[in-house]
């Protein structure tokens, strides 16, 4: 199942829509951003890649995100391309070894390179090396906690 987090700061910020990993439906999520990366929707490298080489996957699980500028987080799929002799098409996650190109997120607000923030799934929170502060606040500026919060399907 996928998992929500919750990011909450001193100053009040608090938001829970944020999204990671995968869930049940991850095969169709999988086939679906595919599809959408065929059709140049992730710009044209990934279409040609993705035509040149039908070996290629595409990597549909969620990350969590954050602009380096504006510190707005997102949540968003990952889709870097992949080549695996395990992939089972349902709720396989490539290794970083398997990865031949990796995607750049920009920001939609500032059009900057955002930063995939890893998030652990031990013990049902989330962090850096066990931490819970994760992320920079988005209205404020300081050291945000994210954590557990639930469930997705």
């Amino acid at each position: 199942m996928g998992r929500m987090v919750l990011v909450k700061c001193n100053c009040g910020y608090c938001d829970e829509r944020f999204r990671f990993g995968v869930n049940w439906s991850y095969r169709e999520v999988k086939k679906h951003q595919t599809a959408l990366a065929r059709s140049g929707r992730y710009g044209m490298k990934w279409k040609n890649l993705l035509a040149s080489d039908p070996e290629l996957l595409v990597d549909a699980e969620l990350h969590l995100y954050q602009c380096p500028r504006c510190h707005q987080l997102f949540s968003e799929y990952r889709m870097d391309l992949y080549k695996s002799l395990h992939d089972d098409g349902f709720y396989y996650v490539p290794s970083e070894e398997e990865i031949l190109y990796h995607y750049k997120h920009l920001c939609p607000n500032c059009k900057k390179l955002m930063t995939r923030i890893p998030l652990s799934q031990q013990h049902g929170l989330v962090g850096i090396n066990n931490s819970e502060e994760l992320v920079i606040c988005p209205k404020c500026g300081d050291t945000a906690i994210a954590e557990f919060c639930g469930w997705t399907d």
